[in-house]
């Protein structure tokens, strides 16, 4: 049990080190807590997108001698 956990915490340690120690580690780093950081806005701001599309809603559409909107 004690020797799993030591190869394990050895393995997660060099893993970090070599995924910080190159650019291209690095950069999938920050690529990523960007989009979870994205994430939690995009759902912040869902209820209020919704409310926003449905003000563009127009009976207008529904009037068969109304032009089409391009």
């Amino acid at each position: 049990m004690a020797r799993r956990r030591l190869v394990t915490g050895i393995s997660v340690c060099a893993l970090a080190t070599a995924t910080f120690a190159t650019p291209t580690g690095c950069a999938v780093v920050v690529v990523l807590l960007v989009r979870v950081a994205e994430a939690g806005i995009r759902v912040l701001r869902l209820p209020y997108w919704n409310v926003d599309r449905s003000k563009c809603f127009s009976l207008d559409r529904m009037d068969p001698t109304c032009p089409p909107y391009l």
